[in-house]
Parts: structure tokens; C-alpha cells; sequence
């Protein structure tokens, strides 16, 4: 397959970036990448890499909403803690969850500021 120019490469990226905020994981985005564009794993890998960066360059722009951002993933982790309990997945319920608690501090260890360790009996 011919190599891609950089409005190609530049699409590629866009779409793996929509597929990360989506919720899919690193490994599907591969696959999908070698499917859908013949891309090699490591060119998957590094268009992801690149998507990431986008990502990450969105969030620390200079017109960043905290509150906005903090209310989607407190969404997207409600979301997804919906989904695993229909799916009878506790442990990604359970994941979403301390997810959740980590984002919001609603824990019992939150104001503490360090985790409590408890010991088994």
C-alpha cells in the first residue's frame, strides 16, 4: 500500500482520536488501524501515539473548561459503570467506581490525602 501524505496521516489521527475519547481501548484502535488502512502494528501504534498528543494538547489548551472536562468524565465513568453492571462485569464496576472516587474525592480516604491500608485478619 502506497504511504499515506499528511492530510491522510492527519485523518488517520483524527479518527483514532475520536475512537480513544470513545472509550475504546489502545489495542482495538490498532486493530482497527491495520484493518481499515494496511498500516503495520508499530505505524498503528505511533498513529496512536500521535493521537494522544492531540488529545492531551486539547486539554491543556489555553480555552480549557476544568469544570466542563471534570463533568464529562464524571459522565463517562457513570456511563461506564452502567455498562459493566449490565453486562454483570463487577470488576469493571467496581474500576468505574474508584475511578470515580479518585476523580470526585467521595472516599473515606479522600480528605485524608494519603490511602489507609487495611490489614488483613
Amino acid at each position: 500500500m502506497a504511504k499515506a501524505n499528511a492530510e491522510a496521516t492527519a485523518e488517520r489521527v483524527d479518527h483514532l482520536q475520536g475512537m480513544i475519547l470513545a472509550g475504546e481501548p489502545n489495542t482495538a484502535c490498532v486493530a482497527y488501524a491495520r484493518q481499515a488502512w494496511g498500516v503495520s502494528r508499530s505505524q498503528g501504534y505511533r498513529l496512536i501515539k500521535r493521537a494522544w498528543r492531540q488529545i492531551h494538547d486539547d486539554i491543556e489548551g489555553p480555552d480549557l473548561d476544568r469544570q466542563e472536562m471534570l463533568a464529562w468524565r464524571v459522565q463517562t465513568l457513570i456511563e461506564t459503570a452502567g455498562q459493566a453492571k449490565a453486562q454483570r462485569n463487577p470488576g469493571a464496576v467496581v474500576a468505574a467506581i474508584r475511578q470515580l472516587d479518585w476523580v470526585c474525592g467521595l472516599g473515606i480516604n479522600s480528605s485524608a490525602g494519603h490511602r489507609v491500608h487495611r490489614a488483613r485478619l
